[in-house]
């Protein structure tokens, strides 16, 4: 009777058989393929033409400190694109409205100058800054997107 350290030729062979055949299980074993990652939303931004915010901030009631968020994407774009033109855009649901619309781009204007200051404070020249409001359908909140001109 062998001891329990001795070799089993027929344990080795069984193991060899059942695991000939068999393959290393991972996303692609069930169908799933890789998701390509996501291109840097900071280079397709700055892109002449591109119709993609640099960030966009809603104001929808969900408490949001954006300050860090929007030094960090600024800090990106002045060192890829140093003769960055920003431009602030606010915009609001269309109400079909034009005096409901007026006011709602008006209670924005508080928010507006709170962030051309905090642009000023992290290194974008005021003159680098423009504003403007519009409304737009399917748009549910207010927002504030800068995008690069």
């Amino acid at each position: 009777m062998p001891g329990p350290r001795s070799f089993r030729p027929g344990v080795a062979l069984a193991a060899v058989v059942l695991l000939g055949g068999c393959k290393i299980i991972d996303q692609t074993t069930f169908g799933a393929k890789p998701v390509a990652p996501a291109p840097d939303f900071v280079a397709e931004a700055l892109k002449p033409g591109s119709k993609l915010p640099l960030m966009t901030i809603r104001f929808d009631g969900t408490p949001f400190n954006y300050d860090a968020q929007l030094k960090s994407v600024l800090e990106m774009a002045q060192t890829r694109r140093p003769d960055a033109k920003y431009r602030v855009v606010t915009v609001v649901p269309a109400s079909g409205d034009p005096d409901k619309d007026s006011r709602a781009i008006e209670n924005g204007r508080y928010d507006v100058r709170r962030l051309e200051d905090a642009m000023t404070n992290d290194g974008v020249a005021g003159d680098d800054i423009r504003t403007s409001a519009r409304t737009e359908k399917g748009v549910t909140a207010r927002e504030i997107r800068i995008y690069v001109e």
